[in-house]
């Protein structure tokens, strides 16, 4: 009988574990701020002082509020750096600090527990590592969502009695006003650009005509806008503002999570108030507008435009401008913009039938498909084995966190003396400005050896290139999914040679063969 030898399960009790902690504060308060300094200092020292801890880094989001992780760019980095297994262990004061959203919160934890990174709450005492924990975080979470959600409804309810009652001061002014001291004042400039508007208007000029001569004469901007367009001409038009009245809550945020804001058309009460402040035009000539606005209008059955495989896809390799789709005759052509709408002269580029650019990604796809393991299965190797290789900076990648780690604790102690007295307050000065330069220095090194995500990307999309080759035979015509899972865009060289770009940064050639249709 063969002898069997057991091999002991390794005692892992002794291993060093990686761990970071994550700390959020919801407002930019002086109160909430030294809050998020008090987190930054308390993981900084427990986490540093460990034996069997190496402290990662302190990911910390100040000033955040709402209920998304979107909007949190260190609750995100820390997503990623677990995923990238740079991470064994996250602290976090509560759940509330880590989310406020039990969705999205338990699709985190759920992540990184298959991952094999335990997250420890402190105030609850919950450990994900231990697998009767999820029940009890699903629970905390779900109050820490419910309180989010009271909070937003109990600050609406007191807009909407503000309202209600006529004394909403609005956050924000119109083109055409300006704010003071909570009321709305004409901006004499700008209400003449205004009464422009309505007179061009009424004397039948479209909104499009309108627009193109306030660019003409250089009219003042709204606020953010880089130009006059007809949208902002027809807003100006259909807003009771410049009557002197004001329409509350045109839009409104829902009252379950994922919080949004949307268009209120009727799902929530509207408080019209009249004569809340000095009008800019007549109520005779805002009614006028608007009668000419709804005769105007589109019939219901209007079709929206259609969008083709090409569109927005085929680049003019002379100017730089997208093809448009063109119908002459029986025949469909793609040309250059610039060369079709403003002048020949400033592109020599000419039109293309369609039929071509179908008839070269067919040859295109065909050559791919029967030659791939020549062509992209190499490349894909060599930029495997340089991301294998980035991965080898790892080990610098750690002595830099923890030479941010160091110069965060040195900061920490710094203060400290200075509290007491200890230090001269030139000294401290000195010291300190040292230090955050030679923070701001490290970031920058560590954002330079981890901005590997577009390797990480490009090697995706290059394998995803492969696995619809390889399920793929020879196309005998135009196949319109194919070409939209692996064309990004087309280049158009010459009259006789495109060139494809596809997914994952690979591009080929391919010419174009004028004697088709």
């Amino acid at each position: 009988m063969a002898e069997i030898k057991i091999i002991p399960a390794r005692d892992r009790s002794e291993d060093i574990i990686r761990t970071a902690a994550y700390a959020r504060v919801s407002s930019d308060s002086e109160d909430q701020l030294n809050s998020y300094n008090a987190q930054i200092r308390y993981y900084t020292e427990m986490l540093s002082s460990n034996i069997n801890t190496v402290f990662v880094d302190m990911y910390a989001d100040e000033g955040i509020t709402g209920t998304s992780a979107d909007k949190r760019e260190d609750f995100l980095r820390l997503m990623k750096d677990c995923r990238k297994g740079r991470i064994d262990r996250v602290l976090t004061k509560s759940v509330s600090r880590f989310a406020r959203n039990t969705k999205e919160c338990l699709e985190a934890v759920r992540e990184l527990k298959t991952l094999g990174i335990s997250v420890y709450f402190e105030k609850e005492n919950i450990d994900t590592g231990e697998l009767s924990s999820e029940m009890l975080l699903a629970l905390h979470s779900q109050f820490a969502q419910e309180e989010s959600i009271s909070i937003s409804k109990n600050c609406r309810m007191g807009v909407h009695k503000r309202m209600a009652d006529g004394t909403y001061i609005t956050p924000s002014a119109p083109y055409g006003y300006q704010l003071k001291d909570g009321r709305l004042v004409i901006d004499k400039k700008r209400a003449k650009v205004i009464r422009q508007i309505y007179a061009n208007f009424l004397d039948g000029m479209g909104t499009v005509a309108i627009a193109n001569e306030l660019n003409k004469i250089h009219a003042p901007l709204p606020v953010k806008a880089k130009q006059w367009y007809s949208t902002t001409v027809m807003y100006i038009l259909r807003n009771e503002r410049y009557i002197g009245d004001s329409l509350y809550q045109k839009k409104y945020t829902t009252d379950t999570l994922p919080f949004t804001m949307k268009y209120n058309n009727g799902e929530k009460p509207q408080y019209y108030v009249a004569d809340t402040h000095e009008p800019i035009v007549s109520k005779e000539q805002f009614e006028a507008a608007k009668q000419i606005i709804e005769q105007r209008k589109l019939p219901p059955d209007a079709k929206k435009r259609k969008v083709y495989p090409f569109s927005k896809k085929i680049i003019c390799g002379l100017c730089g401008t997208t093809y448009k789709r063109k119908i002459v005759g029986d025949r469909i052509y793609w040309v250059c913009r610039v060369h079709n709408q403003k002048s020949a002269d400033l592109c020599k580029a000419k039109p293309i039938p369609e039929t071509q650019f179908q008839l070269a990604f067919v040859r295109m796809f065909n050559k791919l498909a029967a030659h791939y393991q020549d062509i992209i299965t190499p490349a894909y190797r060599q930029l495997q084995k340089l991301s294998d290789i980035g991965e080898l900076a790892n080990t610098q990648v750690a002595e830099i966190r923890k030479e941010i780690a160091e110069q965060k604790a040195q900061c920490h102690l710094l203060s400290q003396l200075n509290s007491q007295g200890v230090l001269d307050s030139v000294y401290f000065t000195s010291r300190s400005q040292e230090l955050d330069r030679n923070l701001v220095q490290l970031h920058k090194q560590l954002h330079a050896m981890l901005n590997s995500d577009e390797d990480e990307e490009r090697l995706g999309k290059i394998k995803d290139l492969v696995a619809i080759l390889e399920s793929s035979e020879q196309i005998a015509e135009f196949d319109e999914e194919k070409f939209s899972d692996i064309v990004e865009r087309i280049i158009v060289l010459s009259e006789k040679e495109i060139r494809f770009e596809l997914i994952g940064g690979i591009a080929f050639n391919e010419p174009i063969q004028r004697k088709g249709r």
